[in-house]
């Protein structure tokens, strides 16, 4: 360590403390964070006490967690936490760390400590940390969900996720309302996991999500994605787990209410189509403008609509003609138009056929009849569910080609 590390550490700190006064992004960090990152477990011989916590107050507010620091500066870092608190809610551009992941790290906050008690110790802290940066590891959920057997190890933390939780009212951001609420915060769902990995904790998580003991925002989603984490360690669950398993079973018919009242749902419904009620199926329809060469489903001037029952995302409209724009739209809102199509509308999913004569009829957009690709996830019923399916495109004739990926042309 040098002076000259020393300095930058200075320079970072006075940066943030101007930009901070304003309630703005610094400018230092972002071209110089690789540089500081590295010295934050080692400021304590680059900077007297006071600097100390000014670093850590910035560090943690930008770098979205706490360094682990050795016991000597615990009280320091402790100090700088105490510092962000009421800080911890401000929303806009000013960066700041959220607040459930630092509840969890220290132990306490501006309304009291969990039952679990205060991190004191930077043994303690170096354990935290580890699990903070587990939920972190991950980009989608399904990725989290996937990668089971890394968030086994860490369990044995599940008692004190599920205080945060309750603490907060599983609230994990404060900042906004519903319609900007973070839904989808991948570490509170990687703390959610690790809840439902323990035994002792997963009933109790479930219960207080579903039973209305919390005011959870975005509830509906919330559950859905819930449902979804459920089912994933229903398997390893033991047989005196009848709560659990009861529990499971009321969240699993809540989202099976909510999938059997989407159009895509009564789509197939009204076609016949051979889908089991919780059968996981996509649908894909592509219809090419004349004269487009190749396979339709990859064809650049074409017409593709994608049906799939899922309440969060039924359906999406696409439309592209090269060098004239395109056309997006799902059930719930139009993305882009610049072809200046007529809007199918939510509800409106069944009068495709009539949809794609009105862009042939009215705008003279010749997608043509002759040449459809129709097709299905794994389990979508075989050649029954591609030929009704055309039917309603006033198609005549289909054919259904090998599994497991099955797909059919249509003609007329």
């Amino acid at each position: 360590m040098t002076d000259t590390d020393a300095k930058l550490l200075r320079t970072f700190i006075a940066d943030e403390n101007e930009a901070f006064a304003d309630r703005r992004q610094g400018k230092f960090w972002p071209a110089n964070h690789h540089r500081i990152g590295p010295l934050a477990t080692k400021v304590s011989g680059l900077l007297d006490p006071n600097e100390q916590i000014d670093f850590y107050f910035h560090f943690m507010r930008i770098a979205g967690g706490a360094p682990s620091v050795g016991d000597k500066d615990m009280p320091l870092l402790l100090e700088a936490y105490r510092w962000m608190l009421p800080f911890l809610d401000l929303g806009g551009v000013i960066p700041m760390s959220r607040r459930h992941k630092l509840l969890f790290v220290f132990g306490f906050d501006d309304t009291g400590a969990l039952p679990s008690g205060e991190t004191i110790s930077a043994k303690a802290l170096k354990v935290r940390l580890k699990l903070i940066a587990q939920v972190g590891n991950y980009t989608t959920m399904p990725a989290q969900r996937d990668k089971k057997a890394k968030f086994i190890p860490f369990a044995d933390e599940a008692v004190r996720i599920l205080e945060v939780f309750r603490h907060l009212g599983y609230r994990h951001d404060r900042r906004y309302g519903e319609d900007l609420y973070d839904v989808t915060n991948l570490s509170f769902w990687g703390m959610v996991f690790i809840c439902l990995l323990n035994k002792a904790t997963r009933g109790e998580l479930v219960a207080d999500m579903i039973e209305g003991k919390y005011d959870l925002m975005r509830r509906v989603e919330q559950l859905a994605m819930l449902h979804r984490y459920v089912e994933t360690v229903l398997p390893d669950i033991e047989p005196d787990e009848e709560r659990f398993r009861s529990l499971a079973g009321q969240l699993k018919d809540i989202e099976l209410a909510r999938r059997n009242a989407t159009e895509s749902v009564a789509l197939a419904q009204r076609l016949g189509l051979p889908f089991d009620d919780d059968e996981d199926w996509e649908i894909h329809i592509a219809v090419p403008l004349r004269g487009t060469e190749g396979h339709p489903l990859i064809a650049k001037n074409v017409v593709r609509l994608q049906i799939r029952p899922n309440p969060d995302w039924e359906w999406e409209l696409n439309a592209r003609i090269a060098e004239r724009g395109e056309f997006s739209e799902s059930e719930k809102k139009t993305y882009r138009n610049d072809l200046g199509l007529p809007i199918l509308g939510c509800g409106n999913l069944h009068a495709f056929p009539t949809w794609l004569r009105q862009v042939r009829e009215k705008k003279g957009y010749g997608f043509r009849h002759r040449r459809r690709r129709h097709s299905c996830g794994p389990q979508a019923g075989g050649s029954q569910a591609y030929r009704r399916m055309a039917g309603e495109l006033n198609a005549d004739r289909s054919r259904s080609p090998p599994t497991p990926y099955r797909s059919a042309e249509a003609s007329s």
